[in-house]
């Protein structure tokens, strides 16, 4: 039996692009066989519906009302949520696990930080930095920014993506020898209904325990199948 997780999805809540209120992504996903879902709604760098002029507390409890609304909402079911963060450095953007809301509140100086510096600060405390569709290509990027020494892996699928950027994302993470992640980048549930989208995932042959799970197992890089790369 595989345990598929979406590991790249955004809400309502807390992503301005987001379609989808959190609580409505739970059936959506256990029809179609996932097993759980990482909310990595945009941070406060990046596109974010979290107003920017308040403390930073009630930000990071703003922030994190996706995540938790989901939570909620899997409740009694055996459908597993995790919380994420997709992370923005203009043109590059980055999904971070095995982090939590306490740990968001203890560091704001999170929005102050390098590459190296943030993913530095992340692998401190055990957690995972992935590159999120490092060679997607649209108006809005002006330059592709690869930081292979600050990453522990690659977004090799991004079901958002066309087919010559996430080869090159797959290609990329080989020349590095980095691990490799696929995720939907999804908004809106409505997309999963299309028989045309190749939602993305990670298959596992047993459930995650819990995120820090998840991050030692992509970190080793093996006994997982990422979809489609």
């Amino acid at each position: 039996m595989k345990y598929v997780y979406e590991t790249h999805l955004h809400t309502a809540e807390a992503s301005a692009c987001g379609i989808t209120c959190a609580k409505d992504y739970i059936q959506a996903y256990m029809n179609k066989g996932y097993a759980g879902i990482f909310v990595t709604d945009h941070f406060f760098n990046g596109n974010c519906a979290v107003p920017d002029n308040l403390p930073w507390d009630e930000k990071v409890e703003l922030y994190c009302a996706g995540y938790e609304n989901a939570l909620c909402a899997a409740k009694g079911t055996s459908f597993q949520v995790f919380f994420g963060i997709e992370y923005n450095f203009n043109n590059d953007e980055y999904l971070l696990y095995g982090l939590d809301k306490q740990w968001l509140k203890e560091n704001p100086q999170i929005m102050e930080l390098s590459h190296r510096e943030l993913f530095e600060l992340v692998d401190s405390v055990g957690g995972l930095v992935v590159q999120a569709h490092p060679f997607r290509q649209r108006s809005y990027i002006k330059s592709i920014n690869l930081h292979p020494e600050a990453v522990h892996a690659v977004e090799a699928y991004n079901a958002a993506n066309k087919g010559d950027e996430n080869q090159k994302a797959a290609e990329y993470a080989a020349r590095n020898n980095l691990p490799v992640t696929s995720g939907s980048d999804m908004h809106n549930k409505d997309w999963l209904k299309n028989e045309n989208f190749k939602a993305g995932g990670i298959a596992f042959a047993t459930p995650l325990t819990c995120a820090k799970d998840f991050v030692e197992r992509i970190k080793a890089g093996s006994n997982y199948t990422a979809l489609f790369v």
